[in-house]
């Protein structure tokens, strides 16, 4: 097949026709579809024939598609006396070639590879210098096909659907880094799957090098009475779940969407109780949307939950978003 058929196929299963065309859009060209076979076939094939989009548009557009959202991320800290310097440093490119890694820079577009591969590292143009890892892997989902009864046994079939799935390492010049990882279709626990993005990585990326990056004051935060008025101009809540020293439990949620618990004030005051005592109580996990305002065109799902470092979003989201979610979680995790 050729690339930039991969590119098309690839951009379909892990985008959204949003995303497509507001990619368009921002570069002048058409851009509307009502459906992904109108988009592939009248606009992104034809642009690129006619030489109105490269194969590096295509990249970049399938990056935006597959980055940001529907992720599990996870958070972390530059342990002192650590440092990162090394890989912005112009021999780095040679220690990524000597440890058979992807040229810094290049991109290898690979569909289901048999084994989780490294398959591009770049440095961003973002305001703090950056770079990622970008790895795919090939999962699988279990599609039920039938359920025979025989002989007193139940023979469920299922079949194996084989996709891909996008996890992103990124570390930056001010000694923070982030695992994205792409939401599995089915509960599972996220931090295996980090520690392995770690393991992967490991002859150019020292694992001992970061600690966890902890998200428990923003959800203290959330609960603080001097803190609570600015909070609930940015963030709803939506459901949490608190525990104390005595193994009791306190979850709490909204009935409707787009509600808030911070406009019921008998839940408030519930929740304010059960924290009353201090350090007798913590928020174990947190639901909330951040609002929608001058910085964000809509409001976007979130969970802090899982691990102390862990947080969820999701939805996918444009690379503009996923900056202001990030910032805004970090900014109030203080």
């Amino acid at each position: 097949m050729q690339e930039s058929e991969l590119l098309f196929k690839l951009i379909q299963r892990q985008g959204t026709i949003d995303q497509v065309s507001h990619f368009l859009k921002e570069k002048n060209l058409p851009s509307s579809a009502g459906s992904w076979r109108d988009m592939i076939d009248n606009r992104l094939r034809k642009l690129f024939e006619n030489n109105q989009l490269g194969s590096h548009d295509l990249i970049n557009l399938l990056r935006q598609t597959e980055e940001y959202g529907s992720q599990h991320i996870f958070f972390y800290q530059l342990i002192d006396s650590h440092e990162v310097s090394h890989f912005f440093k112009k021999d780095f490119a040679q220690t990524l070639i000597s440890n058979k890694l992807p040229a810094l820079g290049t991109t290898s577009i690979v569909d289901l590879p048999e084994k989780p591969t490294v398959v591009e590292v770049r440095y961003t143009n973002e305001k703090t210098q950056s770079i990622i890892f970008k790895l795919v892997e090939k999962r699988t989902i279990l599609n039920k096909v039938s359920d025979t009864a025989t002989n007193g046994q139940l023979v469920i079939t299922y079949d194996q659907i084989p996709y891909r799935a996008v996890n992103l390492l990124k570390i930056s010049a001010d000694g923070t880094a982030e695992i994205r990882l792409q939401s599995h279709s089915d509960s599972t626990s996220y931090k295996g799957l980090a520690e392995s993005v770690f393991t992967l990585l490991d002859p150019v990326v020292n694992r001992l090098s970061w600690k966890d990056h902890k998200l428990d004051n923003l959800k203290a935060n959330l609960f603080d009475n001097d803190k609570r008025a600015y909070l609930q101009k940015i963030f709803g809540l939506r459901h949490t779940q608190h525990s104390n020293t005595d193994g009791t439990r306190l979850s709490a949620a909204v009935g409707m969407p787009g509600a808030s618990m911070y406009d019921d004030g008998e839940a408030v005051a519930s929740v304010d109780r059960f924290l009353q005592k201090k350090d007798h109580a913590h928020c174990e996990k947190v639901s909330v949307m951040l609002m929608k305002n001058e910085g964000l065109n809509r409001s976007i799902g979130l969970l802090i939950s899982g691990e102390p470092n862990e947080m969820a979003i999701t939805s996918k989201v444009s690379e503009l978003e996923y900056q202001y979610i990030v910032r805004t979680v970090l900014e109030n995790n203080v």
